[in-house]
């Protein structure tokens, strides 16, 4: 049988503790640990250039971009204001007051034994407008005071078809001191003065309140 003798056991251990000695396998770590800092602050850094450049195209376009984007402003806020005056001038001439069919309409009731010696009138009001006639004249007959009063009748009658809230009212009501000739004849006159008011529109805060309700 054969013997075999290792005389160089010591140095094998030696060799042995050597690959085993916890400050070289530490070394190790550190060194493969800060190769691995290394590679990601390499990374971060080509992904920081990156941004970086990607940064400088967008502000470079921002710039070439940003005096068009304030001329489009401006130029946006003009039409704003031309949109917004077009729209109340609009609104102003679809909601004002034609006089014509209203004195058409008085016209109508108008007596030939009434003469009207003045007239005028006002409207107030956005939304809900507000409107005041003064009619003076003059009526003759045989009872001239009736003929004024048939009148102020006539006319709350024919213009409450197309208008709200009409009201007529004599402001003044007198005995002439002259005659007229009237078919032939000399008769009596009466002098009046007639308030006559009306509304037209809709209220828009009252139409806003009825809703919620």
């Amino acid at each position: 049988m054969a013997l075999r003798l290792n005389l160089y056991h010591e140095v094998h251990k030696a060799k042995a503790l050597k690959r085993r000695d916890p400050l070289k396998i530490t070394i190790y770590g550190l060194a493969a640990l800060a190769a691995c800092f290394a590679l990601y602050y390499f990374a971060q850094l080509v992904r920081m250039h990156s941004i970086n450049d990607r940064y400088v195209k967008v502000k470079a376009e921002f710039d070439h971009l940003e005096p068009q984007a304030k001329a489009a402003k401006k130029r946006e806020d003009e039409l704003t204001k031309e949109t917004s005056t077009s729209a109340a001038m609009v609104k102003r001439i679809e909601g004002r007051f034609y006089w014509a069919p209203l004195l058409a309409e008085l016209t109508q009731v108008v007596p030939r034994d009434v003469q009207i010696t003045r007239l005028g009138g006002e409207v107030t009001g956005d939304s809900l407008r507000h409107c005041a006639l003064n009619i003076d004249g003059l009526a003759a007959g045989a009872d001239p005071r009736r003929v004024a009063e048939d009148l102020r009748t006539a006319i709350a009658e024919k213009l409450s078809s197309h208008y709200k809230n009409v009201t007529s009212t004599f402001k003044t009501l007198e005995d002439g001191t002259e005659t007229v000739a009237y078919n032939g004849k000399q008769v009596s006159t009466a002098t009046f003065a007639i308030l006559v008011q009306l509304t037209f529109g809709e209220d828009k805060a009252g139409a806003a309140g009825r809703k919620k309700k």
